[in-house]
């Protein structure tokens, strides 16, 4: 994850950029329409002061109708890159709340127990909601394994930061089991159950598919 980091940083440098180069062609453009009204303003006083009526009234040129295009074309182009600049330092920044001190990133155990515990309640509310709709609805069913995927990414990082071990639950595991098969002993399994209570706060109900923090 952390090789994301570089090629966003570089997106928001890129972006952050990007205005002053649209604000210097602005600038450009606005000094060559005051250049043609100032030559404009050199020509004949006769002839200007007889057209000055007409002028008035008159159309604009095709000159300033060209520069009033451009001018608001790059406004658009300007306020798209800026909304494109402030999607990338989201990202940026989710993606570093995500990540390690050590990989570039601002995340913490602490903050890696609470995005797991999160990650949990969203998985049991979507299992509730799919239980409300009859067990069957494949967005549900879609969700729940992506909130699954993404609560082995958190823990990964919870093991990471406690120097411990992962193992994804299959089907008829017990803690006792677990610790039976990591521990040599089924005594161990609080342990196992301490390591995880912020996902695991009845130890009777492991489910497959649950990855636990297994201390070394």
């Amino acid at each position: 994850m952390s090789e994301m980091l570089t090629p966003l940083r570089e997106r928001c440098t890129r972006l952050s950029s990007f205005p002053y180069l649209l604000a210097a062609g602005l600038l450009a453009i606005s000094m060559s329409a005051a250049s043609w009204a100032q030559q404009d303003d050199e020509g004949e006083p006769e002839a200007a002061a007889a057209d000055q009526a007409e002028q008035t009234d008159a159309e604009p040129s095709e000159e300033a109708e060209a520069v009033g295009q451009d001018a608001a074309a790059l406004r658009e182009e300007l306020e798209a890159r800026e909304r494109e600049l402030r999607n990338a330092q989201r990202e940026l920044s989710a993606l570093r709340a995500r990540l390690p001190a050590e990989e570039g990133g601002e995340l913490d155990l602490d903050g890696a127990l609470r995005s797991a515990s999160v990650t949990l309640g969203a998985i049991r509310s979507t299992r509730a909601e799919l239980m409300r709709a009859g067990g069957r609805d494949a967005a549900l069913e879609e969700s729940i394994d992506e909130l699954i995927a993404e609560l082995e990414r958190e823990q990964r990082l919870v093991a990471r930061a406690q120097d411990a071990n992962l193992y994804r639950v299959q089907r008829g595991d017990t803690l006792a089991a677990i610790a039976g098969r990591f521990y040599g002993n089924r005594q161990r399994w609080e342990e196992i159950h301490e390591a995880n209570r912020h996902v695991l706060p009845n130890p009777d109900l492991v489910w497959p598919g649950l990855t636990l923090v297994i201390p070394r």
